[in-house]
């Protein structure tokens, strides 16, 4: 008994000559051209793939984008919902514990949304923009004409875009 099998004994007999494989001799210079040509494929290939990577990268990190815009977005009603609470309660109760329990949860919403670039627009005796502004009503005022005088409803900017329109009541001037 041999310790090599068969099989792997005849391979090791058998040389294939380039000739007997079939393959033409090609001169320097084609095989030099045959070089280059594979060198630019691999480079080709090599720079295709970084894109894809990059492609990749950028399409993942837009998805995680629109979905933390999507979740800051459907906080801010909460904010509303603190600030009627809040602005219900009578003035005798203020200083109750559990009115500042509540105050403190409202700050911290409003520390989370600051966190990820959300911020409340300033809207009271600023000038109307129907950029950033919904009017929703009007009243007479001693303020100039298309002066805001009262927010019904707080809006917001996430990286400086608009992301909900403040709702809000316009001066008007005076009838005589």
């Amino acid at each position: 008994m041999t310790d090599t099998p068969p099989l792997e004994e005849s391979m090791n007999d058998t040389v294939i000559e380039p000739a007997e494989a079939g393959a033409e001799e090609l001169s320097e210079e084609a095989l030099l051209q045959k070089i280059v040509e594979y060198k630019n494929l691999a480079v080709r290939a090599t720079a295709d793939y970084r894109n894809l990577q990059r492609e990749s990268d950028q399409r993942v990190q837009n998805i995680r984008q629109f979905a933390t815009d999507q979740l800051l977005t459907e906080l801010c009603p909460l904010v509303d919902y603190f600030d009627s609470a809040l602005a219900a309660v009578p003035s005798d109760q203020t200083e109750q514990s559990w009115i500042q329990g509540v105050r403190h949860i409202q700050d911290y919403l409003m520390k989370i949304l600051k966190d990820n670039n959300v911020e409340r627009m300033q809207t009271i005796g600023q000038s109307f923009d129907p950029n950033l502004h919904e009017a929703v009503g009007e009243e007479e005022s001693e303020q100039p004409d298309q002066t805001i005088v009262r927010e019904v409803q707080a809006g917001f900017t996430l990286h400086s875009k608009v992301i909900r329109h403040a709702k809000v009541i316009i001066s008007k001037v005076k009838s005589k």
